[in-house]
């Protein structure tokens, strides 16, 4: 069992007490002997917590006293964290102040001896709540014990590359080429209708990707969509989905019969295969509704339907269901070497693989519980671990109630603690929700969820990391690479896994949602239709201590217009907020209360094309550590003092302007992250951009008018990836200076897409990142005639892909001394195509050369 959730916080509140116990303004304010206190009780629960933990399953009043002192744990975070932001700027009047001043600030909420008092009643509210419960724990029999850390590490090998292409799934061959018959045989029927049936885990959707994107069907089909439906069968949203997988359209302009007369011209005339993932409405009348939408396609046209009821499966098939079984003993077996051996055989284990069979026998052959337990075991040959999961009782399989969620939460227990908040922390997204790497890392880290000892690793590492251990437990799948972000998803069963872990903190608000009770810390609003007066009517007043406000529908679907009272006052109700995911929410102010949350560290305002105007007093909020207003291209202006936003790593633009303030951008030393994207009107960068001394990622997309990088940006000494898009004026070239021939980058990755100038590559950037540069990517250059004999000095380059740059005849001399290049794709560049195939020689050193005509 790896260490306590509640543990983790409870040494975490021990250290913000432990900073502020000696410290000067806890003294001037009267609060030493209280937060001593505090330290002292906390410090004799936390000693009994891990035995608590290891008890409270057979406990129920055990479980609720946990829960308890973890609600009183994360209200003494937000209190102590109070207590730091404005110590600092409050431990005295300013005697020079006048008598009216001192007067009017008194009775002002700013006065520091009312804050004083607030604070201090506050946390002596905590420390009662604490005597409290650390009074009742007698009732228990509680032995003090330390729990096992259990650190988040990286494995080498297998765990270390997410992005390998899956092969064929074991055991599901035949399933595959059963699902295709269906699909190849001409029918009579206008839509014709085929369910894969089976319970949780056993790999419909995995299936139905396997067929989908055969190339059988795509000849087949000229028209695809795929729409994941899961328990909520709403019909706007379905059609909308399948409008953005045919189209990828943005819906957000539609409405009511808007959508069904474009579904209905998208379909006319049309052969198409449609999936219909995750269904789970037993309702008849709803079926025949989106069917009536789905008969102007072409006859032949067919629906794959994955559900694990049966009943729904005789609602919707037109033909024979096929109904999906568990793998046999030897093909759970080869699955469960697969992930549970280096080598993925095991060959040096046989007393491992007895009892490996053993394991797998219980798992009934469903393969996420096999993959589970595989990669729980990945690496380890320790035999006493081994028996201790054979015996384990907690996760044996019942096929008849599909219930494995057992299996998976034996994997979830043996996480660590930061990473089992992470994990369960995304489940305040719907299921099938496309995850991103660089938003989820700003996610974890508004929250204190990730944790390093090592001072000198950035948190956005840490994150990466963690997403891909999760990956490697089996808790994340279906990883994509972008080359500069990745994106993944969760399976539905480790979805139900993550709420079923955080039903006391997180709460579900849709339009059939009862009014919420208790203090929950996260909610997540999952309706676009459900307006702000609605939803705050949902949370009980109880709740305003909630760290998470998320819309993620609205990302999605674009058509939430939150009116009224949520945006305009009530949003700064809640004064302990970390994180606001407003994207696609559309109003036109964002309101001058918004400094008022001082915690708040991530605000996404994207894709809002109503938003005007940004307050001054955004400024104010100097723990915001992500600020997203990408696709805002109604922005007329930043904030004139957004230097005062010193915390800022993340940052993504759209504005009207023609010039950035000045000592704006260029003076945050945090940013890692820097994105201006539709900037119209903007003609250059700030020249000032050396003050950017930690940023790691610059892109730049769909800026017309820009027409040059600053030479300052040669100063960014920590910048790794550099991706240009869509800025057709823009000039790469810098001057040499004398010093530029010593000049050392450390860039390593440069994309550059739909350059209409460009005409050769940045010498000074690329040569001075000789030595680390890994991928390069240039696409959609008409007038790049060549590259330059100096890329012969790339000697680090791994891959290079060139997409549609017509007037390249021929790879650089020299790029055999390009020996750690690993792959070479080169597309829609017929002159250059036709050289590397007549002088094949000159990349016979690449592994992988892919030469892909139009």
């Amino acid at each position: 069992m790896a260490e306590s959730i509640v543990f983790d916080i409870a040494t975490e509140v021990l250290t913000k007490i432990g900073s502020l116990v000696g410290r000067q303004v806890s003294l001037l304010w009267n609060l030493e002997s209280d937060l001593r206190r505090l330290e002292g009780t906390l410090s004799s629960i936390k000693a009994v917590i891990s035995d608590a933990e290891k008890k409270q399953a057979c406990n129920d009043q055990l479980r609720d006293w946990l829960r308890k002192l973890k609600d009183v744990l994360l209200d003494a975070e937000d209190v102590l964290e109070e207590f730091e932001f404005q110590a600092p700027k409050r431990e005295v009047v300013r005697q020079k102040r006048s008598t009216i001043r001192k007067v009017s600030q008194f009775f002002s909420s700013s006065n520091p001896v009312v804050l004083r008092c607030q604070i201090s009643h506050k946390i002596k509210e905590i420390r009662e709540r604490l005597d409290q419960i650390a009074s009742d724990r007698s009732r228990f029999s509680l032995i003090e014990s330390t729990p096992v850390e259990v650190r988040p590490v990286i494995l080498k090998g297998r765990e270390t590359d997410p992005f390998l292409g899956a092969s064929c799934p074991i055991g599901r061959e035949d399933d595959k080429e059963k699902i295709m018959s269906f699909l190849l045989q001409p029918t009579d029927n206008n839509v014709y209708v085929i369910s894969i049936v089976g319970i949780g885990g056993l790999g419909k959707t995995t299936l139905t990707k396997m067929v989908y994107n055969a190339e059988r069907v795509n000849k087949l089909f000229p028209l695809k969509m795929w729409t994941c439906v899961s328990d909520d069968f709403d019909f706007t949203r379905l059609m909308k989905e399948m409008i953005y997988s045919a189209t990828r359209e943005d819906c957000s302009k539609l409405k009511g019969d808007e959508i069904r007369k474009r579904l209905h011209e998208i379909l006319t005339d049309k052969k198409f295969l449609l999936v219909l993932d995750d269904v789970w409405n037993e309702k008849p009348q709803k079926w025949i509704e989106l069917k009536d939408l789905l008969v102007n396609g072409v006859n032949g046209s067919k629906i794959i339907v994955s559900t694990r009821s049966k009943k729904v499966a005789e609602i919707m098939s037109t033909g024979p269901s096929h109904f999906l079984q568990g793998l046999s003993n030897e093909e759970s077996l080869s699955l469960f070497k697969k992930y549970a051996f280096k080598d993925g055989e095991g060959k040096d284990f046989p007393r491992l693989i007895e009892i490996g069979k053993d394991i797998v026998g219980k798992c009934k052959g469903v393969p996420l519980a096999v993959r589970s337990l595989g990669s729980l075991l990945y690496a380890n040959t320790d035999e006493h671990e081994w028996l201790k999961i054979k015996g384990n009782n907690i996760w044996q399989v019942d096929q008849d109630n599909e219930d494995i969620l057992p299996v998976l939460k034996l994997s979830y227990d043996h996480l660590s603690s930061p990473l089992k908040r992470c994990f369960t922390y995304l489940c305040l997204f719907p299921k099938d929700y496309e995850y991103i790497n660089l938003h989820v890392a700003q996610y974890w880290m508004a929250l204190g969820l990730l944790k390093t000892s090592d001072k000198n690793e950035e948190l956005e590492d840490v994150a990466n990391q963690y997403m891909i251990v999760l990956w490697s437990r089996g808790f994340l799948e279906d990883f994509l690479d972008y080359n500069v972000h990745w994106t993944f998803k969760m399976h539905d069963l480790m979805h139900d896994l993550a709420i079923s872990m955080t039903e006391s903190e997180f709460a579900f608000i849709n339009v059939g949602s009862h009014k919420v009770d208790g203090k929950l810390r996260h909610f997540s609003h999952g309706d676009t239709e459900l307006c702000g007066e609605e939803f705050l009517q949902r949370i009980d007043d109880n709740s305003r201590s909630v760290r998470s406000i998320v819309f993620p529908a609205a990302e999605k679907y674009g058509d939430a217009r939150i009116i009224g009272s949520f945006i305009r006052k009530d949003i700064s109700k809640f004064k302990y907020v970390r994180l606001l995911h407003l994207c696609s929410i559309l109003f036109e102010v964002l309101p001058n209360s918004i400094c008022t949350l001082r915690h708040l560290r991530y605000l996404d305002l994207a894709c809002n094309d109503s938003l005007k105007k940004i307050p001054e007093s955004i400024c104010e909020l100097q723990n915001l550590q992500m600020l997203r207003l990408y696709g805002c291209s109604g922005l007329r202006k930043l904030p004139n003092n957004i230097r005062k936003m010193i915390c800022l790593r993340h940052l993504e633009i759209a504005t009207q302007e023609e010039v950035l303030p000045e000592n704006g951008i260029g003076c945050l030393s945090s940013l890692q992250f820097l994105y201006l994207c539709e900037c119209n009107s903007l003609r250059s960068l700030c020249e000032g951009m050396q003050g950017l001394k930690s940023l790691r990622k610059l892109f730049l997309t769909d800026n017309p008018m820009i027409l040059s990088l600053p030479d300052t940006i040669k100063y960014l000494t920590k910048l790794e990836a550099l991706a240009i898009r869509s800025c057709p004026k823009i000039n790469l070239k810098m001057e040499l200076q004398g010093e530029d021939h010593e000049l050392r980058l450390g860039l390593k990755k440069f994309i550059i897409k739909k350059l209409e100038s460009l005409v050769d590559l940045p010498q000074l950037l690329l040569q001075a990142s000789a030595d680390t540069l890994k991928y390069m990517q240039i696409k959609d250059c008409g007038n790049l005639e060549a590259l330059p004999e100096w890329f012969q000095n790339l000697t680090s380059l791994e891959k290079l892909e060139i997409t549609r740059c017509h007037k390249l005849s021929s790879l650089p001399e020299g790029i055999e001394r390009l020996t750690s290049l690993k792959e070479l794709k080169i597309e829609g560049c017929p002159s250059l195509i036709e050289s590397c195939r007549n002088d094949e020689l000159k990349i016979a050193h690449v592994p992988v050369v892919r030469l892909i005509d139009e």
